[in-house]
């Protein structure tokens, strides 16, 4: 799927306002994936910034946390990697006890790739078309799930890793 078409499907499916918070992921999700790049790690950055237009493609469905589930439903026709993606961004994930609780098909939803892993990087950090400070999104998160649930560490992990990646080089 093209960048083109990803547009399109979105903007032919969804409301404005998912369209203006996927095509800020999108921008976002490729900033960081052009500095893991010339950090020297081997990221798909044309793929991360696809894929971002389209991970939130489920809320055309629902907004609940089914719109995961919803959207790779959607996109499987047209790429597994891509579904996976829809499957994968909320929050740093869910695993598979998460999921079931939830009332979601029994797997882990966990990313694991790095385009995965910049994706819902850069979802947690968009509060709709605006940044969130990491502080903001995980303080966000404790108001809505209370203070210790897994998911909080799962962010405030998968938020670390990144900014690791950007800020340090793998070239030798």
């Amino acid at each position: 799927m093209s960048k083109c078409d990803a547009i399109s499907l979105l903007e032919q499916r969804c409301c404005d306002h998912v369209v203006k918070h996927s095509l800020f992921v999108s921008h976002e999700a490729k900033k960081t994936a052009e500095k893991i790049k010339q950090n020297g790690y081997d990221i798909d950055v044309d793929f991360v910034e696809t894929a971002a237009l389209i991970h939130d493609i489920g809320r055309c469905k629902t907004h609940s946390i089914r719109h995961g589930v919803e959207g790779a439903k959607i996109i499987k026709r047209y790429s597994d990697k891509l579904a996976r993606v829809c499957e994968t961004h909320i929050g740093a994930g869910l695993t598979k006890e998460e999921a079931i609780s939830l009332g979601l098909p029994a797997k882990d939803y966990l990313p694991e790739t790095l385009e995965e892993k910049v994706i819902a990087h850069a979802d947690n950090l968009a509060a709709g078309a605006k940044l969130m400070t990491i502080s903001e999104a995980l303080e966000e998160l404790r108001e809505k799930l209370g203070e210790n649930h897994p998911a909080i560490g799962r962010v405030k992990e998968l938020n670390d890793f990144i900014e690791e990646l950007c800020t340090n080089s793998n070239r030798k």
